[in-house]
C-alpha cells in the first residue's frame, strides 16, 4: 500500500474544544516550555549580574568609607609628626633645651585633644614630659630597653626619621600611639645622636576622631601592623577576618611604615538574595507569560489550520482539504507511490428530510452520516464532505486490489449510510449513489477524476448495479485502449 496522509482530527475530538485544551501536551506546549526556560535562563543570568553589580557597589562603598577613615587618621597622625619635628627643631637649634623652655613650647604646641603629652628623651631616656601632671610614671623610662617601645625607637634611629609606635599600654595608664623622632645635634662640628622627641597620642580618641565607630556600625574591622610594621604585623584592632580574600583592604601610610585595614559587612557580602528581588520576580513572571502566550499562539495557529480543513457540521475534512489531499496523492502516485480510488456520492432521499423536518433536522442527519462514514472506512482512508449532501472517499490501493474489492468498500459505505436514523421522534432512512474513479486508470488529474466519479455517480442513481458505478468497466491492472 502507498503511504497515507492522516486526515485532520474531528472537531468533536479536538482538545481545542475545551477551555484548557491548549495546556495539554503537544508541540505547542514544548515550544512554550522552551520560551519559558530561555526566559528563566536569562532572568537568572540577569539576577546574577545584578547581584555582582550590587556586590561591586557595596565593595566600592566600603572602599570609600575606608578611604575617608584613612584620610582623617593620616591627617591627625601627620599633624602630630609636624608637631614633633617642630619641637625637635628647637632642641637642635639650641643644642638642647631647658625645662622652662620645654614647658613653654609644649604649652604652645599642645592644642590637639588627641595628644596626651610631649616628651624629651636625651639618650633615649625620658627626662622631660609635658604636661607633667599624671605622666610622672613615664619619667626615667628607657625607650631602647623597654620591650614594648624599643622596636619602633630602633627603627626610627635606623631610618633616621619619625616612626609611629604602638598602640601600647602606657605606664601611666591608657592606650597610646607614639611618634618617635630621633634627633642629631651638632657639637663641636660633629653630629651626635642626642636622643628622641616624642608625641604621644590617645589611641582610642584618635581612632574615634577618624570615624572608627561609624565604620563599625555596619562593618567588621580588622587592623594589623603594630609599630607601623605593615600587613605582616601584629593585630591592632578588632579580630582577624575569617575570609581575608573577600575583605576590602586599605593601607594606612604612616611615618616609618603602614597599617593594613581589612573590612567586610557584618552580615557578609551576600546581602539580600538576588532571586527575591522584585526585578527578578517580574522577569520570571514575564517569562512565564511569554511561554504561555507562545504555547497558546502556536496552539491556536494549529487549530486554525485544522479548522480551515474541517467541516464544522460533520467533523469531516472539507472540500478544500480533500482537494489538497487528492493533489498530494496524485503527485505521490506519479512518483511510483501507488494508486487509489475516488468514491464520490451524495445522499438519496435527503431533500425530503430537509423539507419535512427542517434544516436543523437535516444537519443532525448529516452529522450522524459523517460519524458513520468515519467508522466504516479504514484508518488510512480519507472521508470528506464536499458540500451539501455530497461526500468523497479516497481509498489508497495497490496492485492486488480489483473491482470487486472496491465494490465491497462502496457497499460497506452504503450499508453504514442506509441504517435508520431517528429524527424528531421519527426514523428516517437515506441511501447513497456512489461513483468510483481510479488513479491512474481513469485519469491523473484531480479535475478528470472528480468529473468521471461524478458521472459514474449519476449513472448509479439510475438504479443499476445497486447504486454503485465505476467510471470505466475495465478491471484494475488492465491497460486501457487508445480509444479510452
Amino acid at each position: 500500500m502507498a503511504a497515507r496522509q492522516t486526515p485532520p482530527a474531528p472537531l468533536d475530538s479536538d482538545p481545542a474544544q475545551s477551555a484548557g485544551a491548549w495546556l495539554r501536551p503537544g508541540r505547542h506546549l514544548l515550544a512554550g516550555l522552551g520560551v519559558l526556560l530561555l526566559g528563566i535562563y536569562f532572568s537568572v543570568n540577569a539576577a546574577e549580574l545584578e547581584r555582582k553589580r550590587e556586590l561591586s557597589d557595596r565593595r566600592a562603598e566600603v572602599q570609600r568609607q575606608l578611604s575617608d577613615f584613612r584620610a582623617r587618621l593620616e591627617r591627625d597622625i601627620y599633624a602630630s609628626v609636624a608637631m614633633a619635628r617642630g619641637l625637635g627643631v628647637n632642641v637642635v637649634v639650641q643644642e638642647g633645651i631647658s625645662e622652662a623652655q620645654f614647658e613653654a613650647v609644649g604649652a604652645e604646641l599642645l592644642m590637639d585633644d588627641n595628644i596626651l603629652n610631649l616628651s624629651l628623651a636625651p639618650g633615649f631616656v625620658i627626662r622631660s614630659i609635658y604636661p607633667r601632671e599624671g605622666n610622672d610614671p613615664a619619667i626615667g623610662l628607657n625607650l631602647i630597653a623597654d620591650p614594648v617601645q624599643k622596636h619602633a625607637v630602633l627603627r626610627s634611629i635606623s631610618d633616621d626619621g619619625p616612626v609611629v609606635g604602638g598602640p601600647f599600654e602606657l605606664v601611666q595608664g591608657g592606650r597610646a600611639l607614639a611618634v618617635r623622632v630621633p634627633l642629631w645635634v651638632n657639637r663641636d662640628g660633629v653630629p651626635r645622636l642626642w636622643g628622641a622627641v616624642s608625641v604621644v597620642l590617645d589611641y582610642d580618641q584618635t581612632m574615634r576622631g577618624a570615624g572608627i565607630r561609624k565604620l563599625e556600625r555596619d562593618l567588621r574591622i580588622s587592623i594589623v601592623g603594630r609599630d607601623a610594621s605593615g600587613p605582616g604585623g601584629p593585630l591592632i584592632h578588632g579580630d582577624r577576618l575569617g575570609d581575608q580574600r573577600s575583605a576590602v583592604k586599605m593601607p594606612v601610610l604612616l611615618p616609618g611604615g603602614s597599617w593594613l585595614i581589612s573590612a567586610e559587612p557584618i552580615g557578609g557580602w551576600q546581602g539580600s538574595f538576588a532571586w527575591s528581588a522584585p526585578s527578578f520576580l517580574f522577569r520570571l513572571a514575564l517569562s512565564l507569560l511569554a511561554g504561555l502566550a507562545t504555547a497558546r499562539i502556536l496552539h491556536d495557529r494549529q487549530r486554525i489550520r485544522r479548522l480551515a480543513g474541517m467541516d464544522s457540521l460533520t467533523n469531516l475534512p472539507n472540500r478544500r482539504w480533500a482537494l489538497h489531499q487528492l493533489a498530494r496523492m496524485i503527485a505521490r502516485g506519479r512518483r511510483g507511490g501507488g494508486g487509489f480510488a475516488l468514491l464520490s456520492f451524495d445522499l438519496d432521499g435527503f431533500k425530503p428530510v430537509n423539507d419535512t423536518y427542517g434544516h436543523a433536522a437535516g444537519d443532525r442527519l448529516l452529522a450522524e452520516i459523517g460519524r458513520r462514514l468515519s467508522e466504516s472506512v479504514r484508518p488510512g482512508d480519507v472521508v470528506a464532505r464536499m458540500g451539501g449532501d455530497e461526500f468523497l472517499v479516497l481509498v489508497p490501493t495497490d496492485g492486488t486490489v480489483d473491482e470487486d474489492w472496491l465494490r465491497a468498500v462502496a457497499l460497506r459505505v452504503q450499508s453504514a449510510i442506509s441504517r435508520p436514523v431517528q429524527i424528531e421522534g421519527y426514523w428516517v432512512v437515506v441511501g447513497a449513489s456512489i461513483g468510483i474513479a481510479r488513479f491512474p486508470d481513469d485519469g491523473d488529474l484531480s479535475e478528470v477524476l472528480l468529473r468521471k466519479a461524478d458521472e459514474a455517480m449519476y449513472r448509479a442513481k439510475s438504479g443499476r448495479a445497486h447504486g454503485v458505478e465505476f467510471a470505466s468497466a475495465m478491471r484494475l491492472g488492465v491497460v486501457p485502449s487508445s480509444a479510452d
